[in-house]
């Protein structure tokens, strides 16, 4: 290697420099950051290679001849003469031996002013359109908070998701139990944290643990939504123990996480080794995300082991008579909270006040709100505004400092109304069997319960007791395909158990057999079975649905149409379907079954989705958990499911976040008659729990607790008993969820919180610019990189649509990046399909969203900080309305800066509290929301003084324009830069240059609106970190009573600390310029070369 050649290192990232000179066994390399900056680096010679300059690629030429750079593009290299040959502006090319040559290192530019200082400036049409997208870039890192996986998600936004997305992103430690009622997106959340923890660490390590069933589900959410597909490791819940993990996790979720809480004091002891193995890559993980819907009441010991996961210092699996206790005093801080709300009466607000500083007598914070409330409350006029603000810090300073566990965030649906449609109004569709062999069964099962009940006082049957769990399986059986009945009924007449049977009952299959036949029963079974096997004159229920299905779907009209039918047993499934697809087509049904493989639900499953012949989805119990089915109209209940929690994972496969109608429900309710059993039980469902017109998610534990009063009511009293039982759960759900509610109000968050509502108001706005965003990225990969569109098959190329960006190799309009550059940072990109429309990716699965965090834009925003193409310019502006004499010309300078919290400390903090360096980007999100990062443009005289006139900067705001008549542009860049000669001499222009570039900083930071801004955004962060800061010390104190917590103690030390240099870096922010232009107004001509006056 010789001194004088282009060379790259392998040990550095610095790219491309040139080889000064050789010393034994190191090399001296120079990198040329810019035309007025240089460093010196020394590496090994064993570590260099040569360097080829790839076609377009940009370089530099010093010219003796007009003592200024030239600028242009590698076209080739001439391996004859040893020249490369380059493309130069308006047309011309030059050749350079490589010595010659100067090509940028991999370092941005620290200060463009010494680009415009050696005049190595460009056409201002490449400021305009850099400018632009750039500032898009900070719009949107400000307005996400620094969370582009969020923002680039293929997701609807929802308020109560943003709010879960933005408390674990910007926490430095997340270890969160995402608890959210079913059907409100728990996997969307965990998708959107998973895509930014990527996004911020590429080679992080990610495992999903899921239920089998489930995990389809998952990759699917994860790759059409977020992208992720290889990224990701899986395991089920079901395959831990035959599977050897060969790598710690640094982030692990686990999905379901109650079944595995649940294994932690098993009998059986291989559920203890499984939940051992979580248990292990739980603490040993850095990131971990919990998914469970159940609450902690009444399952204290399986949400005990779910934060035992999260947090074994604090809660010790030995400990649940202590935890216990804590559900309990939560429930009474609840009790308080329930009534102490914004439209409460004065009186109401008063009594809670009194009773809040009395459980809160050392909290410093809530005291001082609670004080301000009571001053609003004594005026004489009270500000209604106000009082809402203070009562909701209240009730959020509460919930975070002293909810069960302050990374346990939960939504309820009760409490998002505006997210889930309300179906108060829905009736169900009900139908009453026309087969008569239905009322056969009414009469004899009648008579089977009144002569059991005898059996109570006969003192020869022992098993009295037994008798009404036979008589239930009786009453299911009878409300289904009536086929099952006859099964269960030859079981008990002839002792034997057929699979069926088992599949269908399980242990209570055992039960019913072994229960003896009381006397009579014998007669009274075989008549019954004699009379189910005649053939039913009008047809039987499958008969009956197949009708249904027809009408209703000739009343859709042309309109697609999509009906799931659920029952509760696989017997009566696979006797369904044969029927429905004789009558309707092989495509027309698809199936969900106990039995059919992973890949064999998802065929079924994708084909009920996407094939407009499959119109029918028949499912069994297994279909009743997992899969998201919102998109079907019609829910249909072939039999009704004795657990009203089994009817409620029905629902919650349709009634769930994205549904854009109200659900319509088809219910076959057994015989048409007055003391229906099955007609009775469907009353007790629709008027007692309320099922069809809202969710019981959160009465889960009552449902369980209830069901054995309503087998006692359905034997002992009939249909009767049952519809008595009505107003009795009506008034107990009442109180049920009054106690609920009182254990939620400290854990549930609030989406409504005034900072959180504003925070995804702005959001939401902001992603509903599509077109201006749009506009400001396409004006540099478009126009001014050159990037072609590609759009879909048969689509208007005019149209707002979807389409994706590909680099153009060949022809006149060539893409001018680096080949190197783009397979190095655009290639992942190319085979992206998007759109800036959001609304357009969620109609189009594979449709990615064209925001940052989008590989493209990504690309696009490390390039461009790189890239010096537009940070500096330097034009005149023909002006019509200006004096045209000569020295009535206006000149300065603009100057455009990024704004952002000060960090330089940031890194010294977390070395000297032992914090790891991995948690710097939680904390660079949080300054983001504590200060939008902004651009901050100063307009300068060559006085250095700066420019206040509305009429100069609105001239002076108009974008570069080569054509604009009757006035327009005039690019001072190359052989045109001795213009500036004409304003400023050579010898004065670095004097100027850096005279008001440090002038315009110091003005920016004295200027009073910026230091209102800071000042103002200082005295929020310091609220909220200070608030931070008490809810921390009050949790340590607690804690300290119980037993120390060294991570706790270390997190309160370490808070502080970040409180001081967040305040302190948001009132001296740091100030970096990002481009710096030079003008010239006048209402003359300039005086270019060969007397020529037009525009580059």
């Amino acid at each position: 290697m010789q001194p004088g050649i282009l060379v790259r290192s392998r040990l550095n990232s610095l790219g491309t420099g040139r080889l000064q000179d050789i010393s034994y066994s190191d090399a001296q390399i120079e990198y040329f950051v810019s035309v007025g900056e240089r460093i010196q680096q020394s590496v090994p010679i064993s570590s260099l290679e040569r360097v080829i300059l790839q076609r377009h690629t940009r370089c530099y030429l010093w010219s003796e001849e007009r003592e200024s750079w030239l600028i242009g593009r590698i076209y080739k290299w001439h391996d004859d003469d040893r020249r490369y040959e380059i493309d130069l502006p308006d047309g011309k090319f030059c050749y350079a031996v490589e010595q010659d040559i100067h090509v940028r290192c991999n370092r941005p530019i620290d200060d463009p002013t010494e680009v415009l200082i050696l005049r190595g400036h460009e056409t201002p049409f490449f400021y305009d359109r850099r400018s632009n997208f750039f500032r898009c870039l900070i719009e949107q890192r400000a307005v996400s908070r620094g969370m582009p996986g969020l923002l680039s998600a293929s997701i609807e936004l929802y308020p109560h998701q943003v709010e879960v997305v933005r408390r674990v992103l910007e926490d430095s430690i997340q270890r969160y139990l995402l608890a959210d009622e079913v059907g409100l997106g728990k996997t969307i959340e965990a998708g959107v944290i998973l895509r930014q923890y990527l996004l911020d660490n590429p080679t992080g390590r990610v495992l999903v643990i899921a239920p089998k069933p489930l995990l389809k589900q998952w990759q699917q959410e994860l790759e059409a939504k977020f992208y992720l597909s290889e990224e990701i490791d899986w395991l089920t819940i079901e395959d831990i123990r035959s599977t050897h993990i060969q790598f710690q996790p640094d982030f692990l979720v686990l999905d379901e996480a109650q079944h595995i809480a649940g294994m932690a004091v098993s009998p059986d002891s291989a559920q203890r080794e499984c939940f051992e193995f979580c248990r292990k890559l739980a603490h040993q993980a850095k990131q971990v995300l919990l998914l469970s819907a159940t609450p902690a009441l009444n399952h204290e010991q399986a949400f005990l082991a779910m934060l035992h996961l999260l947090d074994p210092m604090t809660y010790r699996l030995e400990d649940l008579d202590g935890f216990k206790e804590r559900v309990r005093l939560r429930q009474d801080i609840g009790r308080v909270l329930l009534s102490f709300k914004e439209d409460a009466s004065s009186f109401v607000l008063k009594m809670t006040l009194s009773k809040l500083k009395n459980l809160f007598n050392s909290d410093e914070r809530l005291s001082l709100l609670l004080n301000q409330l009571e001053t609003i409350l004594q005026a004489l006029q009270v500000d209604s505004e106000e009082q809402s603000r203070v009562i909701r810090s209240i009730r959020t300073h509460i919930s975070d400092t002293y909810r069960l566990h302050r990374r346990m965030l939960r939504n309820r649906r009760e409490s998002l109304e505006d997210v889930l449609l309300d179906q108060s109004g829905v009736i169900p569709r009900v139908e009453y069997d026309e087969d008569e062999r239905s009322l056969i069964v009414h009469e004899y099962l009648d008579e089977w319960r009144v002569r059991a009940l005898g059996m109570k006082n006969d003192p020869d049957y022992q098993d009295w007791q037994q008798l009404r769990a036979v008589f239930l399986l009786l009453f299911r059986a009878s409300g289904t395909e009536l086929g099952l009945l006859q099964e269960l009924i030859s079981a008990r007449l002839s002792g034997g158990v057929s699979p069926t049977l088992i599949q269908d009952f399980g242990e209570e299959a055992e039960l019913f057999l072994k229960t003896p036949l009381f006397p009579g029963e014998s007669n009274i079974l075989q008549t019954l079975l004699d009379n189910l096997q005649q053939q039913p004159e009008f047809g039987d229920r499958i008969d009956q649905l197949q009708v249904v299905l027809t009408t209703l779907r000739t009343k859709n009209g042309d309109r697609p149409f999509k009906a799931v039918v659920f029952t509760s047993f696989s017997y009566t499934c696979q006797k369904i379907v044969a029927p429905l697809k004789e009558a309707f087509g092989q495509e027309a049904i698809a199936t969900y079954q106990v039995g059919q493989s992973i890949d064999e639900v998802e065929a079924n499953t994708t084909q009920f989705l996407e094939s407009p012949r499959c119109f029918v989805l028949v499912c069994d119990a297994s279909g009743e958990e997992g899969h998201n089915l919102q998109f079907a109209d019609w829910m249909i209940h072939f039999d009704l499911p004795w657990s009203p929690n089994r009817l409620e994972q029905r629902h919650g496969r349709m009634n769930r976040i994205g549904r854009r109608q109200l659900m319509n429900y088809v219910v076959f309710a057994g015989a048409d008659v007055g003391d229906s059993l099955h007609d009775a039980w469907f009353q007790v469902l629709k008027d007692g729990f309320k099922i069809f017109q809202e969710s019981i998610a959160s009465l889960q534990f009552y449902v369980d607790r209830k069901l054995p009063d309503l087998a006692e009511a359905l034997f002992e009293s009939g249909a009767y008993g049952l519809k008595q039982s009505i107003a009795i759960v009506h008034d107990e759900i009442h109180r049920e969820k009054v106690s609920i509610d009182e254990q939620n109000a400290l854990d549930e968050i609030d989406a409504l919180e005034e900072s959180a509502a504003q925070y995804f108001q702005e959001l939401e706005d902001y992603d509903s610019q599509h077109r201006k965003l749009k506009q400001a990225v396409e004006g540099w990969v478009y126009e001014a990189l050159q990037f072609k569109r590609e759009f879909q098959d048969g689509q208007d190329q005019n149209s707002d649509d979807i389409f994706a960006y590909r680099p153009s190799l060949k022809g006149r309009r060539e893409t001018l990046v680096p080949v190197k550059d783009l397979y190095s940072l655009f290639s992942s990109s190319f085979a992206e399909t998007g759109t800036y429309n959001r609304r357009k990716a969620l109609q189009q699965p594979g449709v990615s969203v064209y925001r940052i965090g989008h590989p493209l834009l990504d690309a696009l925003a490390h390039f461009v900080r790189w890239d010096d193409r537009g940070q500096a310019f330097a034009l005149w502006r023909h002006e019509e309305s200006w004096p045209s004499s000569e020295g009535a010309e206006w000149v300065g300078f603009r100057f455009d800066y990024v704004v952002e919290t000060n960090l330089s400390k940031l890194d010294e903090v977390l070395q000297s509290h032992g914090w790891p360096q991995s948690n710097r980007t939680a904390l660079i999100r949080r300054t983001d929301a504590l200060f939008p990062p902004s651009v901050e443009t100063l307009v300068m005289t060559t006085g250095m003084q700066p420019v206040t006139d509305p009429k100069l900067l609105e001239i002076l705001q108009r974008p570069y324009s080569q054509h604009r008549e009757p006035t327009r542009d005039y690019n001072l860049a190359k052989d045109r830069s001795f213009v500036l000669d004409e304003f400023i001499s050579q010898d004065d222009w670095e004097y100027f240059c850096r005279g008001t570039r440090s002038r315009s900083e110091k003005l920016l930071r004295e200027r009073q609106q910026f230091r209102d801004r800071c000042q103002r955004y200082a005295t929020q962060a310091k609220r909220k970190l200070g608030d931070r800061v008490e809810q921390l010390r009050l949790r340590l104190e607690r804690q300290a009573q119980a037993h120390s917590d060294s991570l706790l103690a270390q997190e309160y030390e370490l808070e502080k600390a970040l409180s001081q240099i967040f305040v302190q870096g948001i009132l001296t922010p740091a100030i970096r310029l990002d481009s710096v232009g030079f003008y010239i107004v006048s209402g003359r001509l300039p005086k270019l070369p060969n007397g020529e006056a037009r525009p580059q």
